[in-house]
Order: C-alpha cells, then structure tokens, then sequence
C-alpha cells in the first residue's frame, strides 16, 4: 500500500525521473485500533469529562458549532442535533471560519446532511471576519490583556457544543478544543492579538501546549464566555487515524477533554519517528492543501528532520495542488513585505508591530518562515496553482515549481544521494527525528 501511494503522488507531481521508490524513507506514523462512528459517538456521551451528562445540560437555546472547509469536518453534527432536537426545536448551527473565506453552502450541506441544511437553512450562521454579515461584540480581556470579542450570534445561547478534528497545530499546540471559539467565532483584533505571541516565541508550536502562549491565552476564552455572558461552552472533539478512521471522541470540558485527546491519542497517532534528511517531501493533503495558507504548515512540520550541519542547506520540498490560491489578502501582504528580508530583521520588525499592536492574523505565517529558515529552504511544488501562486513565491525566498523533476533537477544532486524523507500526509505528520 505506502509503494502505491508513493508512486501515484510522484506520478501526480511528475517527480520519477530522479527519485527512485526505494529510496524513499516513508514517513508515516502507525495507526490505533478504529470504531464505528456511531461507536465513538454513544462513548464519549456516556462518559461526559469534567461536566454533566448532555441529557442533563442546560440546553434550551443551542448552538452547535463545526470547522469550515480548511478542516476535516465532524461526523457527528446530525447526532448532536438529534439528541438537542428532544430538547428545544431553538437550535443554530454555526461554521467557525476564523479569517477564513466563507463556506459556501456545498461544504454546509455536506457536513449536517441535505435533510438538516433545508430545515435549518435559517439557523445556519457562518462565523468569519470576512463575512460582512458577522457582528461581534466585547465580552472581556484574558490574563495576557487580548480583548475578547466574539461573534452575537453566541450571545443568545445557553449552550455551545463545538465539535472539532484534534491534530496538531503549528503554532497553537493542537487543533480543536477552545480553537472554536478563538480564532473561530472570534473578531479580526482577538484574533490578531492572540496570533501575535507567537512572535519569537519558540514555544508556540506543534505538540505544545503547556508554556504556549497562544494555546494558554486562547484557552481562557470558555471562562470568560461562562462568567460574563452566562453561555457554557463544551466541545465533542475527536481524533482520526490518517486514513480518516475514527479513533476516539470525548465529550466535556474544553480544557479537559481536548487536553486528553491531543496527548493520550493525536500525539501517537500524528508522530512518527524518523532518520533526518538532507531533503525532505512533505505533501498538504486534504483541506490543508487548497490553498499556500494552510499547506506551509507541512513544510514547517518537516523542518524537525533537517541535519544542522548539512552542507549544503538541507531542503524542504512541499507538495501541494493549491487549487484555491493564497489563502487571504492578509497573508499576501505578509509575505510580499518580508519575503525577501533576512530571518532575524522578520523577528525584530514582528517584535515591533506586536508592540504597537500591528500585527494582523496571518503575521505568524514570517515569523515561523523565519525561525525555521536556518533549517532548512523551502521548495513549493504545485502543477496545476493558480499563477498568483507563483508570482507570490517569485518575490520570496521559497523558490517555486511545476513539477517535483523540475525541482530537483535545480537542486544540488548530493541532497538526494541517498535516502530522502516522504512525507505523505504532511497536513498531520510531526516527523520527530529519531533518537529525540
């Protein structure tokens, strides 16, 4: 099976003339044991972590809340809505966007079922600060002093439920958890403060959670929401084999529950282990790799298995179809400012917005670029990106192909000697050099 998938994708990037299957190290981390949906579904309501059963909540006028089109979507919107629906028939559904593009109604339907979309048509809200319908509102301020303002349609809730894929993150530790709410159903400043401790900070970063200042000042967010507007927030997160296999759900507490799925179950799952390499492949796969945005997060992933002292600068080369383009105008304009400027002049000039509380949402995007640049290079690959893509890259120091041949073929041939790393589902994979 990893031979097949690895020749179909080096046949999808025309990449065969100069890497030869087998020598390829695979990079894959090791499946856990699956169950049904449905399984998963009933477990994790009978066994609630840190709150009361959800047949005994406080639930007369719900929200359930989902991941928009940049994430793998929750299976179990239409049994939530099942269970509230003996309830209350004053039921919303919202799409937590973020910054994110809106979803158009396809990607809705798909989630909670056609049935559901057509009687809940009206009570379906798409929560991004690029939808000018959205109206949010001050609530409070975390420790660290980030205003939180949140999207109104929250605010005539007595019950969130979120339900959110849990793998990692490159900068806020994990996916899922309070992440629904901030950057989620957050407003543009919340958010843009909240990314902005991720400058210089090392900590900020994939498998982190403890001593990351974003993940710990976005984690506050369910406290302040419960103590100012009276609104509990709980979360159905889950967590998938990489071959979208159903491994473990938790209902409860955001803290609570999302802390044990991310250690005890995504941290096996997304892991794996592997020799560095002067040259790596990594590929965005699924939501991850429609657009430049979300894809460099597997390039930053696979930077962990480049050699220090490699001469020359080992090289990451991402994978990626980028049917969708950039990702935001936000994100353009970071990288057309410090595509070209020297790693260190990134941080301190990053350091200088953060201070004059000038940093948008996509400011963190340099900053790991920066951190990660005395790493390793950066290679995008994409056959079929739109040109704005290339023409982005053209003003940056990430160099740009068509094809993964054309790539290599520019680069110096001792990189891809011997065994190459291949990274076939990047979006999810934190390689962890062995030995580590």
């Amino acid at each position: 099976m990893a031979t097949i998938v690895t020749t179909s994708i080096l046949d999808e990037y025309s990449g065969t003339r100069f890497l030869r299957n087998d020598q390829l190290n695979i990079i894959r981390a090791s499946n856990l044991p699956s169950k049904p949906v449905e399984v998963a579904f009933r477990e994790a309501l009978a066994s609630p972590v840190g709150v009361k059963h959800l047949d005994r909540e406080r639930a007369w006028s719900p929200a359930i809340i989902f991941a928009d089109f940049t994430r793998k979507y929750s299976p179990f919107i239409p049994a939530i809505l099942n269970i509230l629906e003996q309830k209350t028939d004053d039921i919303k559904l919202i799409s937590a966007g973020g910054t994110h593009t809106p979803s158009d109604p396809s990607f809705v339907k798909k989630v909670v079922g056609e049935d559901i979309y057509k009687r809940y048509q009206k009570n379906i809200s798409i929560s991004t600060t690029k939808n000018p319908g959205c109206k949010y509102e001050w609530i409070g301020v975390t420790t660290r002093g980030t205003p939180v303002e949140l999207n109104k349609e929250l605010f005539d809730r007595d019950l969130l439920i979120s339900s959110m894929n849990v793998q990692p993150h490159y900068f806020a530790g994990y996916e899922g958890g309070a992440k629904a709410l901030l950057p989620g159903c957050a407003g543009l400043k919340t958010i843009a403060t909240n990314h902005g401790y991720v400058v210089g900070d090392t900590n900020c970063r994939e498998l982190v959670m403890k001593g990351n200042a974003v993940r710990e000042d976005l984690n506050e967010v369910p406290g302040i929401l419960r103590d100012t507007m009276k609104i509990e927030h709980r979360i159905l997160d889950f967590v998938l084999n990489q071959d979208g296999s159903m491994v473990k759900a938790l209902y409860g507490d955001t803290i609570q529950a999302h802390t044990q799925l991310a250690e005890n179950y995504s941290r096996r799952i997304h892991t794996a282990k592997a020799p560095m390499s002067p040259l790596v492949l990594t590929v965005a796969d699924g939501p991850m790799g429609l657009n430049l945005y979300q894809s460099l997060k597997a390039s930053a992933f696979a930077t962990s298995l480049a050699p220090s002292d490699h001469r020359p600068k080992p090289v990451v080369v991402l994978l990626a179809p980028l049917e969708q383009g950039l990702g935001g105008e936000a994100f353009r304009i970071e990288m057309e400012t410090y595509g070209k400027m020297e790693p260190q002049k990134v941080i301190e000039d990053l350091k200088r917005r953060v201070k004059q509380g000038k940093v948008t949402e996509a400011s963190q995007k340099p900053n790991r670029l920066s951190l990660d640049d005395g790493k390793a290079d950066i290679v995008v690959v994409s056959p079929k990106a739109p040109t704005v893509v290339e023409q982005l890259l053209a003003k940056t120091r990430i160099r740009f192909y068509r094809s993964l041949d054309e790539a290599l073929e520019r680069l110096d041939k001792s990189l891809y000697s011997g065994m190459v790393g291949f990274v076939p589902f990047g979006s999810s994979t934190v390689p962890i050099p062995a030995g580590d």
